[in-house]
């Protein structure tokens, strides 16, 4: 392989990757939102 296909498949990988490292860490902050969402108000009914 040539040296520029490389550097096109390097660029290619990397930005394939920061692309699903975006959506993990917005799938995994809202995710975290809902859980905490459904879960706080379960003992704030227990001590009323």
């Amino acid at each position: 392989m040539s040296k520029k296909s490389v550097n096109t498949l390097l660029v290619f990988g990397v930005v394939v990757a920061i692309i699903l490292l975006m959506i993990w860490l917005f799938l995994g902050t809202t995710l975290v939102e809902d859980t905490s969402m459904e879960i706080s108000p379960v003992p704030v009914e227990q001590t009323i």
